[in-house]
């Protein structure tokens, strides 16, 4: 495979972090039939306002990325992504809990497994380590719609080492 570079080495930050949280969820049963809750539905980028969306839904996005020089003559950067799951649920306590499960789950994994999904049999490509000082829940206050009326987020930054060369 060609080196991962750009959008690409972004693109599956994304998919293989937003899986692995995914499938956290699943073996906690957040995605079983006969649960209380209406149905979870998963978005990989974050709705346009313009949008209707379903409530309990959950979407995956990044922010905007920026880099950090490592050690001075090193041939190393640190590449920091600002990453997001919102939940936008059918009321405050559901959206407390999942997102609550998301925060434990980014606290306790430290380190993400990248992989190219594209791939026949995925193989693991590189990782990224989460940042943890800067981990957070929130509610934002900018409720336009009625679907965001519990909204909740769980922020984090993930950081990827790459090698200048």
């Amino acid at each position: 495979m060609a080196a991962l570079k750009g959008g690409l080495r972004y693109r599956m930050t994304l998919e293989s972090v937003a899986q692995d949280i995914q499938s956290h969820l699943q073996g906690l049963g957040w995605f079983d039939a006969g649960r209380e809750h209406a149905a979870i539905v998963v978005l990989d980028e974050f709705p346009d306002d313009k949008d209707e969306v379903a409530l309990n839904t959950l979407a995956f996005s990044m922010g905007d990325s920026f880099t950090i020089p490592a050690e001075l003559g090193s041939q190393a950067e640190m590449f920091s992504i600002p990453m997001f799951a919102d939940f936008f649920g059918e009321n405050d306590g559901i959206g407390r809990h999942l997102v609550g499960d998301i925060y434990q789950h980014v606290q306790t994994t430290k380190v993400f497994d990248v992989y190219d999904y594209d791939q026949a049999t995925p193989t693991v490509e590189f990782n990224v380590a989460v940042r943890e000082e800067v981990s957070e829940i929130r509610k934002p206050e900018r409720a336009v719609n009625a679907w965001q009326k519990h909204w909740f987020v769980c922020a984090f930054i993930v950081e990827d080492e790459r090698h200048n060369q």
